[in-house]
């Protein structure tokens, strides 16, 4: 049965997206078989596996919205063991038809129903904001991890996701487990980075993983090619960096969850 992973943050341009693309393409390296969920309107994660958004007859809107079955949706990409269930602006109505259905949190663990077994992990790619897609998405899940920078917003605003995540354990999913925030686009030679990469460290401890991830241009050109980075790059130093990455991340899962359930 797969293990559901959220990758979310209020803020945009965190690299969200990013890790989860990456994230996936590790996993199956090794040997997983791994579904990619895009929860976010602007469909950056169906973009690097669909020519064309705009033109999908059908997305994860029509799953949550007009009972589309799951199976029906799900796109394979070119990736042996990498699927996709996609996304576009069509997403964008969610919020506005399923205000006031207090049951509609619960629409995607339904629709995951018929296809946990079909795969080692799920990840989610979340939108910037913490509302229904973000909601739906920690509901569904087991585990969150949160992309963060080290700049000002981030020591305030990660209070925020984890009042949010405690809500949603409280009300909707207590078998969700907080993983970590994992550090993304850090400049260590700037120095309000770092005093903010320390106050992260001493605030949170070991909810902060390990592996950290620099501000480099191998990102943007890895989904250009359509790729994850170790499969684009498959040497490179952050190719490297995902696959220690993917580890310590089955290590927190292992340890979060499956010590816990």
């Amino acid at each position: 049965m797969a293990t559901t992973i959220v990758f979310a943050n209020q803020k945009g341009g965190v690299g969200k997206t990013s890790m989860c693309l990456h994230t996936a393409g590790a996993l199956v390296k090794a040997g997983n078989r791994v579904l990619v969920v895009d929860l976010d309107q602007q469909g950056n994660l169906s973009s690097v596996f669909a020519k064309n958004i705009h033109a999908l007859k059908q997305t994860v809107a029509d799953v949550l919205l007009n009972s589309a079955k799951t199976i029906d949706v799900i796109q394979k990409t070119p990736i042996e063991n990498l699927d996709l269930l996609p996304a576009n602006l069509s997403l964008s109505e969610l919020d506005a038809k399923l205000a006031g259905d207090d049951d509609s949190q619960y629409y995607l663990v339904e629709a995951f129903k018929s296809i946990i077994f079909n795969y080692d992990y799920i990840l989610i790619d979340c939108p910037p904001s913490l509302g229904k897609s973000t909601r739906l998405a920690l509901v569904a899940a087991n585990g969150v991890v949160v992309p963060i920078e080290c700049q000002d917003w981030a020591v305030k605003g990660s209070h925020q996701i984890l009042a949010f995540i405690e809500r949603v354990q409280q009300r909707a999913n207590p078998k969700l487990r907080f993983l970590g925030f994992v550090i993304n686009k850090f400049s260590p030679r700037r120095r309000a980075e770092q005093d903010y990469y320390r106050a992260l460290k001493k605030q949170y401890g070991k909810l902060v993983f390990r592996t950290e991830f620099n501000d480099v241009a191998v990102f943007v050109e890895a989904a250009a090619a359509r790729l994850p980075i170790n499969m684009y790059r498959p040497r490179s130093d952050v190719a490297n960096a995902f696959n220690k990455f993917s580890k310590e991340l089955l290590s927190h899962v292992q340890e979060k969850l499956h010590h816990t359930s």
